[in-house]
């Protein structure tokens, strides 16, 4: 099981938390927050969504408790980590990729997490929802706010 999900719960946790150390740390959490709820799995609902919940639930949860650490933290900047860069992403600078990044960590955990899976895992609005248990347009909604507010960052800063 956990070979099967391991990829795509330590990428949750990287693009949520922006932190290779971090992130490790919270994929072995929710391994084990899996393993000792193996017992409340329904069978009909599909499996990879009931991990994918589990992941997002600590995830914010995780944030919540220590977000004093995640916020607006000079060291954020040194410790932005990147998966494999996607081809439009090698057109971009590092210093971009990283203004970007800082951003985004900044966000609230419901936009982050879904701006995070249509614009950088590139989900379909279909799968998010599906994810989320939500309307097609909520997650619609909730990705253009993101992408406001993240526009409205770089405004401040004269981007």
């Amino acid at each position: 099981m956990i070979n099967s999900y391991s990829k795509s719960v330590y990428n949750i946790a990287l693009n949520f938390f922006a932190e290779r150390d971090i992130a490790q740390d919270v994929t072995q959490e929710i391994f084990i927050k899996i393993y000792h709820n193996l017992d409340k799995y329904r069978e009909e609902k599909n499996f990879s969504s009931w991990i994918f919940t589990i992941s997002r639930n600590y995830c914010i949860d995780y944030w919540r408790k220590n977000k004093k650490y995640f916020v607006n933290t000079q060291e954020l900047d040194e410790k932005i980590s990147f998966s494999k860069p996607t081809p439009e992403e090698n057109l971009i600078t590092e210093s971009e990729i990283e203004k970007l990044r800082k951003k985004i960590s900044q966000l609230d955990p419901e936009l982050r997490l879904i701006l995070i899976l249509r614009d950088i895992q590139d989900l379909s609005y279909r799968d998010i929802a599906e994810k989320f248990s939500i309307p097609e347009g909520t997650v619609k909604s909730r990705i253009n706010r993101a992408r406001v507010k993240l526009t409205q960052a770089f405004m401040r800063e004269g981007i």
